[in-house]
């Protein structure tokens, strides 16, 4: 009898050790809007496999589940419900801001831990939550490099567009740049909004922003709007400078974009020409697994997985206490260098700027968050 206790206890133990850790990914993996997101999920899955490859955690793998949001704020609630429901203990997601916010409404009351890969809206910073992200909020971007466009590329008149689909996102971008931008003298000579959704026609947006003699435009939106923009700015002959944010930095922008593109100027969280071994194996592991060279969004997703990961080995995989590991983990070792969480789940990286040469991104400035920009 005690002998047949023993092995009933030890068959418990190995169906409890072997059940999988199940974590969470949703994002907007279908539609025009969707490259984002599935380089996201493609950094996930890699770092989820070389986890699995190592062992998992406590004994137990990882078991990944995803979710398509369709890039739609109430379907991104009923995904990350779901996720829930199959026992994820947390969400990697979701690709904009719009879509995280929404999805939180499910995620926080339930105590469970979502991590935004690519999430930057400062409506989020500075919050007593459970989401956490590896991208900066664009607080301190978007005015530094408000600062870089007035003062490295001398241009006092700015206009800008932005899609107001990701309201949470682009409005806020816009009002921290442009506030910032005029505090340094310059002028933003018009603003021009469109609804994604809508397929708008750009020319008249944009003609309307060209009468108002602007010297530079900045485009917030996602990679295949930006490069409709630039294709109908350059169609249309106006060839002033064009800026975007790092919600546009994917191969889509450069395969749509074509000669449009070459030379628009990107801020991003992003060291495309960075040197470390770690960044080199990554490339190269990302690059032999699914083709092509990472993105920011697949850097940064699996940075989340990883770092997911190291806290959920001081759980033993439990979603109790995760938060707290989370915020405990300083200097993690990412790919593209060490960042640790504060208190509310933010992060501050080194931003970069990188621009569209001969079809290729490459970085060509570092941005500060005091002084110029790069000085």
């Amino acid at each position: 009898m005690f002998l047949l206790v023993v092995i009933l206890g030890c068959f418990f133990v190995n169906r409890t050790t072997n059940k999988p850790i199940i974590i969470g990914f949703a994002s907007q993996l279908t539609g025009r809007q969707a490259e984002l997101g599935v380089e996201e999920r493609n950094g996930v899955q890699l770092a989820v496999e070389k986890i699995n490859c190592s062992g998992g955690i406590a004994g137990q793998k990882i078991q990944l589940i995803t979710r398509d949001d369709f890039g739609i704020p109430e379907k991104a609630k009923v995904v990350d419900g779901e996720l829930i429901k199959e026992g994820a203990v947390a969400i990697i997601g979701h690709t904009t801001s719009e879509q995280t916010l929404s999805g939180l409404k499910v995620t926080n009351p339930a105590n469970v831990v979502m991590i935004g890969p690519t999430v930057s809206t400062a409506e989020l910073s500075n919050l007593d939550d459970y989401f956490f992200r590896v991208h900066p909020s664009f607080e301190d971007g978007s005015q530094i490099f408000s600062r870089y466009i007035y003062h490295k590329m001398d241009i006092a008149q700015l206009a800008i567009i932005y899609d107001i689909d990701n309201y949470a996102y682009s409005k806020r971008y816009c009002k921290n740049f442009g506030d910032k931008f005029q505090t340094l003298g310059g002028n933003i000579t018009g603003e021009a909004d469109f609804s994604s959704v809508a397929k708008p026609d750009f020319l008249p947006l944009l003609s309307k922003l060209r009468e108002a003699k602007a010297d530079g435009l900045l485009i917030i939106a996602s990679d295949i709007d930006t490069a409709f923009i630039a294709q109908r700015a350059r169609l249309m002959g106006w060839k002033v400078p064009l800026f975007t944010s790092s919600w546009a930095a994917t191969d889509k922008l450069i395969k749509n974009g074509g000669k449009a593109v070459e030379g628009l100027i990107i801020e991003q969280a992003y060291g495309l020409s960075s040197q470390t071994s770690t960044f080199n194996d990554f490339k190269l592991c990302y690059e032999d697994r699914f083709g092509n060279v990472p993105s920011y969004g697949a850097t940064l997703a699996y940075d989340a997985a990883m770092i997911l990961a190291a806290a959920l080995k001081k759980t033993e995989g439990k979603a109790k206490g995760l938060k707290q590991a989370l915020i405990n983990i300083n200097d993690f070792q990412g790919v593209m260098g060490t960042f640790s969480f504060n208190q509310f789940g933010d992060v501050k990286r080194p931003l970069y700027l990188s621009t569209i040469r001969n079809g290729k991104f490459i970085n060509i400035d570092m941005l500060t968050y005091s002084g110029h920009g790069g000085e």
